[in-house]
């Protein structure tokens, strides 16, 4: 039976179709394996230039170390190639783009008849949610599950509006089912996933429509949404999110500048007032909460001034941690095309500034949890320590008689909480 390897590069919604991916497979009994493979797929990443480069990398390694085994490329990265006329760059057996990842064995079983090269690209401003379901992971204490796609946004330096397509969501009943199915098969945590997740919006049911159902799932422990956005944040899901124990104290909201004319710039959807507000009115709705974000420097035009002032809205916030991210011109944004481009050793000195500045707020807030005893779902054994999250998503190691996938009670200390 032939060997296949899947490599992701990116985000969460590319693991859950590579998770997706690797089931299908499995299934059709071809045999999971991490080198020496006959088929590999590599689902890729274009979100900044290092994606692209990263992306580039593992593709034509892959291609020299296994000039014999199929080689499969997928995701945002090829579809970026396919609509700039850069395919040539990707030396591969199949070609695909951001639809018909669901397809890959039908391509695959083509290619095995045919030994002719396989490129399929659609046009994403017209095509319809792409259906996965993942009824179980091997490690079956956190699973993901992608209810959106697509992002009609449009901020000015971002690709994925372009590479994704518009905005589309899984029928709210096949999401309602799929996460029944997890946690009948042992998950004890989901994570709610897409490009765009607070847009869902299956044409009957909203964000809060779909939060407000699944909160009701018996036996599932904890539901988390992987990213959204402040203004997303409205008072219907901030209802939910006070009154029910299964959404986590935690949120993940991208801020992307704390200067208001890089905002308005980038053309974000909101103010420094707006985001502010919504922070202090979360805070007071769940106790022991954490925010994180994501935060870009070094945009055209911003000045060393607006650069400050991104650094003191981000302490005035006080994020537990921030990831950070140097600006890169991306073909086709309007922000490729901006004037005032900030120089390269400019950016890296204020990405290593923040990122100093991440690691004190994240230190800052431990320190609240020192003796504190908190809920941890222990996920995996590894060099000796069993390692789990919080519900606010401290990490923590211990040492013990512990299970995987169970809940324990544990007293956090500095010795026990990884950074």
């Amino acid at each position: 039976m032939m060997k296949f390897c899947i490599k992701t590069l990116g985000c969460k919604v590319n693991t859950y179709e590579s998770e997706y991916i690797h089931s299908l497979f499995v299934k059709k009994g071809f045999l999971p394996c991490e080198e020496n493979a006959d088929i590999y797929i590599i689902n890729t990443c274009t979100v900044t230039n290092t994606s692209d480069r990263k992306s580039r990398q593992v593709i034509n390694s892959t291609r020299e170390s296994h000039p014999n085994s199929i080689i499969i490329v997928c995701g945002c990265y090829a579809q970026n190639c396919y609509q700039t006329g850069k395919l040539d760059n990707i030396k591969a057996d199949i070609i695909i783009g951001n639809k018909d990842k669901s397809k890959i064995l039908k391509y695959l079983e083509e290619y095995l008849t045919n030994k002719e090269k396989i490129n399929n690209f659609h046009d994403l401003k017209h095509v319809e949610f792409e259906n996965m379901e993942i009824e179980a992971k091997e490690n079956r204490t956190r699973a993901f599950v992608k209810i959106e796609d697509g992002c009609n946004n449009f901020c000015t330096y971002c690709i994925i509006p372009y590479v994704r397509g518009c905005v589309r969501s899984k029928e709210f009943s096949k999401v309602i089912e799929e996460v029944k199915s997890l946690v009948k098969n042992g998950h004890k945590e989901i994570v709610l996933t897409g490009i765009h997740t607070g847009a869902y919006n299956d044409g009957k049911h909203n964000f809060a429509d779909l939060l407000k159902e699944l909160v009701k799932i018996p036996n599932l422990l904890r539901l988390r949404i992987s990213s959204i956005e402040i203004n997303e944040l409205n008072d219907k899901v901030l209802k939910i999110f006070e009154e029910s124990d299964i959404l986590v104290p935690h949120l993940h909201v991208p801020l992307q500048s704390g200067s208001e004319e890089i905002l308005r710039l980038m053309n974000r959807k909101y103010n420094k007032d707006f985001f502010e507000q919504k922070i202090e009115k979360i805070r007071k709705l769940k106790e022991n909460i954490s925010f994180t974000t994501d935060v870009i420097v070094g945009f055209p035009n911003e000045t060393e001034e607006m650069y400050k002032e991104s650094i003191e809205f981000i302490k005035k916030i006080g994020f537990t941690k921030v990831h950070v991210f140097p600006y890169s011109d991306r073909d086709g944004t309007t922000a490729s095309k901006m004037k005032n481009k900030v120089d390269g050793n400019i950016k890296k000195r204020r990405v290593h500034e923040l990122l100093e500045l991440s690691k004190e707020l994240e230190e800052s807030f431990y320190t609240n949890y020192y003796g504190k005893i908190m809920e941890v779902l222990i996920e995996e054994e590894k060099d000796g320590y069993f390692i789990g999250h919080t519900s606010n998503f401290i990490k923590v190691k211990i040492k013990g008689n512990y299970e995987t996938n169970k809940i324990y009670n544990i007293i956090l200390n500095k010795e026990n909480i990884i950074n």
